[in-house]
């Protein structure tokens, strides 16, 4: 299988537990979706080295990936899925690749914190949406003290390159992998109101879903997911299901 395979060109956020993840993704959607997902066209926002977008091909007539650049395990994944298909482009690119209204599933994954513009990742990604498709959407809590990039605290709530500054004089060699710029829970649900889409929370759906791609048998107890989805605001990551108004 092509998640097997090693290659140098991987990012730096590395490669393990795709699958696994894939696979809580596609337990929350269907947790969305009232059990049912459909299969259509299903699109992966951001998709890195495609190994996600793989695992989603499973469940889709169609899966595209889309990202700024293109990686070296493409290729061995279209060969295991004939219905993948990778582009190379960023989010103001969708709706040339796939079409206007075109898709079931959009899964924008730890993406929008590195666009230069999340606002308009959203309109580009409710545009390629289907009248009833759903979005997967999910990324970081500017409000975590700990930033998830780097696992240095506060230093994302510091001008950037004064936190750059001071990381690298306290020894850090990974000051350069500080570039994602996040926000907090309400200015992303007025991003949401403003791009056309209502927002459910579903941090608690995708919780059970890692517990159950784990395959232990365990579930996690729906009083406490939804405790969990209330405390959104101070979570440390945001999962969203999100439709069209």
């Amino acid at each position: 299988m092509a998640e097997d395979l090693r290659d140098a060109n991987d990012p730096r956020w590395g490669q393990a537990g795709r699958e696994a993840k894939a696979d809580a993704i596609v337990h929350t959607l269907r947790a969305c979706c009232g059990g049912r997902l459909p299969r259509g066209t299903w699109l992966d926002v951001g998709c890195g080295s495609g190994g996600i977008a793989a695992s989603l091909a499973t469940h889709a007539d169609k899966a595209v990936g889309v990202d700024p650049e293109s990686w070296a395990r493409w290729s061995a994944y279209r060969e295991v899925h004939a219905n993948l298909e990778f582009q190379v482009g960023g989010y103001r690119n969708l709706e040339e690749f796939l079409g206007p209204e075109s898709c079931d599933v959009v899964v924008c994954n730890q993406v929008y914190e590195h666009v230069d513009d999340p606002q308009a990742l959203l309109r580009a990604i409710h545009a390629v949406m289907k009248p009833n498709g759903t979005c997967y959407f999910a990324g970081p809590n500017l409000l975590w003290p700990i930033e998830p990039h780097v696992f240095w605290p506060f230093v994302h709530w510091l001008p950037r390159r004064f936190a750059q500054n001071a990381m690298r004089s306290l020894g850090s060699r990974r000051a350069n992998d500080l570039d994602a710029f996040s926000t907090h829970y309400w200015r992303l649900r007025r991003w949401f109101r403003e791009s056309g889409f209502a927002a459910q929370v579903t941090i608690g759906a995708r919780l059970d879903g890692a517990l159950v791609a784990r395959g232990a048998g365990l579930r996690l107890p729906r009083p406490l997911g939804r405790l969990i989805d209330a405390m959104a605001p101070s979570s440390p990551g945001f999962v969203f299901c999100v439709r069209k108004v």
